[in-house]
């Protein structure tokens, strides 16, 4: 398992406390991602200045170096997740971007291409973590953060309090896949836990 560092902690930190407080306020998967992407890259930013952006429209990219691969119109990749049902979700996009200022590495899965064409169910995960490459994770089983939302206006279910493990299991020159290997969700309507399991094969953009 990758070794976790100071600014890794701070950035999860940081990540959790919006994503807890976006979760609760009927936002759709896409815009808490946006909301998390924002806060990892603002780094030193407070918490609590950060939780107050939540309802603003979050325009800021993570910065860094972004491996890509050519896109394609139609929806690429698969995820196979059960929470409390089984989703299948048909498309996955993947990419790995090195935060440069944090010295730290990000995944992302996502089930949108981007926010303009987000379907459900909608489904984002995100691990930071202390490698430079894509290439380094597989095999690494990692913390995630990860948010659910299987009907449009509906609740979110999201890992906020504690993070799922994610096992990246296969990284090719244009896809990576990778399993849930433990973990639960929380319900944002009830507060309820659930236990999930899931597959990912995503393609990198």
């Amino acid at each position: 398992m990758l070794t976790e560092t100071p600014s890794l902690r701070v950035l999860w930190s940081l990540s959790l406390a919006l994503a807890a407080a976006a979760a609760g306020c009927g936002k759709s998967v896409s815009d808490i991602a946006s909301s998390v992407k924002d806060a990892a890259s603002q780094g030193v930013q407070s918490v609590k200045d950060t939780a107050q952006q939540v309802s603003q429209d979050v325009t800021n990219k993570v910065q860094g170096v972004t491996d890509q691969a050519a896109q394609t119109l139609e929806m690429a990749g698969s995820m196979q997740l059960t929470i409390d049902q089984p989703l299948q979700v048909p498309a996955c996009y993947a990419s790995f971007s090195h935060l440069q200022a944090a010295g730290a590495g990000v995944l992302q899965l996502q089930s949108y291409r981007d926010a303009g064409q987000e379907t459900f169910p909608s489904v984002f995960v995100r691990v930071s973590c202390s490698s430079a490459t894509l290439a380094e994770l597989s095999g690494q089983t990692l913390a995630a953060q990860m948010f659910v939302q299987p009907q449009q206006n509906g609740p979110v279910w999201s890992a906020t309090a504690e993070p799922v493990q994610l096992k990246v299991t296969a990284v090719q020159e244009k896809d990576v896949k990778a399993e849930i290997v433990g973990g639960s969700l929380a319900h944002s309507g009830t507060g309820a836990t659930q236990a999930v399991t899931g597959t990912f094969q995503g393609v990198l953009q």
